[in-house]
């Protein structure tokens, strides 16, 4: 800063006149004395001036007084301190360093001209301000790499990117940063603009100090019961105009941290092991037996509580439904140990990939399995997924009730039955013009038993729609695994000569009903309508059969239905109706 001058300039001019007449009066010199009565003291000046170590802070001062008939100046510069003594020569100047205790000081300058002939002594004064400017820092610490989720700010820019920083999604919020008797000045650094914190003038009993207005509970900084680990502070001085040791308080605890000069210290309290539980004010302050150079100026940047990340449980396990033994699979990241639960009342394991073994009893059941797995600290975190153990083997394979139609009518109709179809007890009539070939696939190469639609059975509204007051409809409810891929078969014969529209309708229920019309009206999970008429199953040597396959899943509770009708004015046949898994 410049220097802000009230001077009060005594000019001491004495003028001799001396009067004479002309040719009476012829002035002679005294060679004895100086040729003086007085000194003439005409200025005093004051300037800024750099120190010795090049510093140019605005409490560097030189003065320059200038006086005729002077032998020596006593400089007073009115910071209670002895006057200096200087040579009266020409161009004669005196500095004196102010303290930097201060932004804003006056000070009366006061300088005595005197003189060793005799003379009397002059006195000039000058009153001045002194204004302290701190030198601004140059540099700025390395950006945190920490995880933005797992901070907390206090003062920080954030993290580095790409040549910008990212500031913490999470801030300390009421938090005073300029608390204290020590300046506080903010400033910014570099091509990033980062911004540091300098506190000056930490001499003597100075202090500077961050307070919250609410107070800092450790054990919750990231949520209830969600605690923090460490505190993190960037710290640095410049020897020559700061300080070589700082001491840090807070919490109850007081820390010592020793500066190297010109370079950033990174200082990290964990608060477990410092006893730490709540924070009301961060304070920093000259060290014990440190030294104070200059304007005692310390930096601080990057002031931040911090968490250890914490693990991320995950594990898979083999799905074989039936297998009571489990193998499980660690899939998870950042763990330092782990803790299975089973689910079972008993079962527990501190294994990486254990497989456990579930009591056999012969029956489907689900266990809650749970894994907790710690972090570097030995925080916990857990995960918990639902295991289901036992129960048949694979996907049910269903038991189709007389799907060949080999017994008799009074056998084979019963299993078929859905209410409003015609007949006491027949869904369809009982046929010998079944198919050539077995229900296990083999060609017999003569026909067997099978159902038949006469067109007295069929559908005959004139839309093409089944009618539940004359079409018989086969019905029959089914137990399968839920959402699981399944083949409908079924093998189907229409007699020639008929309308082109004759056809037989199968298809997969999407649940189990009571009512054909309901069944009717329901939505399918697979249909097909045959309207191949090659003739009976007999007819041509065995090939008037037609077979159809139809692949579906089954719904999430594996309750599925076979239904069937035809819709001819020509006999239809149906036999060795199946359903099987499709793997």
């Amino acid at each position: 800063m410049d220097l802000l001058k009230k001077g009060i300039l005594t000019l001491l001019v004495i003028v001799f006149i001396t009067s004479c007449e002309e040719n009476d009066f012829i002035p002679t010199e005294n060679y004895t004395g100086t040729g003086l009565t007085e000194i003439t003291f005409s200025s005093l000046s004051s300037s800024v001036e750099a120190d010795e170590n090049g510093l140019k802070d605005g409490t560097y001062i030189t003065v320059k007084p200038l006086a005729i008939g002077v032998s020596s100046y006593e400089v007073d510069f009115g910071a209670g301190t002895s006057p200096i003594t200087i040579s009266g020569a020409s161009g004669t100047t005196v500095s004196y360093d102010y303290s930097n205790d201060f932004e804003t000081a006056n000070y009366t300058i006061t300088v005595t001209a005197k003189s060793d002939k005799g003379l009397s002594d002059v006195v000039l004064t000058d009153n001045i301000t002194v204004n302290h400017s701190i030198n601004t820092v140059s540099s700025s610490p390395d950006s945190p790499i920490i995880l933005n989720g797992n901070v907390f700010s206090v003062f920080s820019d954030g993290t580095q990117n790409d040549g910008t920083l990212n500031g913490y999604t999470n801030t300390i919020s009421g938090s005073n940063l300029e608390a204290g008797t020590a300046e506080y000045n903010e400033v910014e650094v570099g091509d990033l603009k980062n911004k540091v914190i300098q506190y000056s003038r930490l001499q003597g009993t100075n202090k500077a100090s961050i307070t919250f207005s609410t107070p800092i509970i450790i054990a919750d900084v990231f949520g209830t019961n969600a605690s923090a680990d460490y505190l993190h502070v960037d710290l640095h001085s410049i020897y020559e105009v700061g300080v070589d040791k700082v001491k840090i308080t807070l919490g109850g605890k007081t820390f010592e941290q020793t500066l190297t000069n010109n370079v950033w210290t990174g200082l990290d309290l964990d608060f477990a092991s410092e006893g730490i539980t709540q924070i009301d004010a961060i304070t920093f302050e000259l060290g014990a037996g440190a030294t104070a150079s200059n304007e005692a100026t310390l930096n601080v940047d990057n002031i931040y509580l911090y968490r250890a990340p914490l693990s991320v449980p995950e594990f898979t396990f083999d799905e074989v439904a039936s297998d009571y033994d489990v193998t499980f699979e660690n899939a998870s990241e950042l763990a330092t140990s782990y803790s299975w639960d089973f689910g079972d009342g008993s079962g527990s394991s501190t294994d990486e990939n254990p497989t456990y073994s579930y009591a056999n009893d012969g029956l489907e059941k689900m266990y809650m399995v749970t894994l907790t797995t710690t972090n570097s600290l030995n925080k916990p975190t857990s995960i918990s997924k639902e295991v289901t153990v036992g129960g048949p083997s694979g996907p049910l394979n269903p038991e189709i009730l007389w799907g060949h139609f080999d017994g008799s009518s009074s056998e084979v109709y019963g299993d078929w039955k859905i209410a409003n179809t015609p007949g006491s007890s027949n869904p369809f009539s009982g046929s010998s013009d079944g198919s050539c070939t077995n229900y296990d696939g083999v060609d017999t190469g003569s026909k067997s038993r099978g159902a038949k639609w006469s067109s007295s059975n069929s559908a005959d509204d004139a839309d093409g729609t089944a009618d539940s007051g004359d079409t018989r409809y086969a019905y029959q409810a089914v137990i399968v695994s839920p959402n699981t891929d399944y083949i409908f078969e079924y093998e189907y014969a229409i007699k020639t000569g008929g309308a082109e529209t004759n056809s037989v309708v199968a298809s997969i229920l999407n649940g189990h009903y009571s009512d054909s019309d309901v069944a009717l009206a329901s939505n399918s999970l697979v249909e097909h309508i045959g309207t191949e008429a090659k003739g009976k199953f007999a007819d041509n040597s065995c090939s008037g059969g037609t077979t159809v396959k139809l692949k579906f899943r089954s719904n999430s509770v594996g309750e599925v239905a076979i239904f069937i009708y035809a819709y001819t004015n020509k006999d239809a046949f149906v036999d060795n109706v199946k359903m099987y898994p499709a793997d």
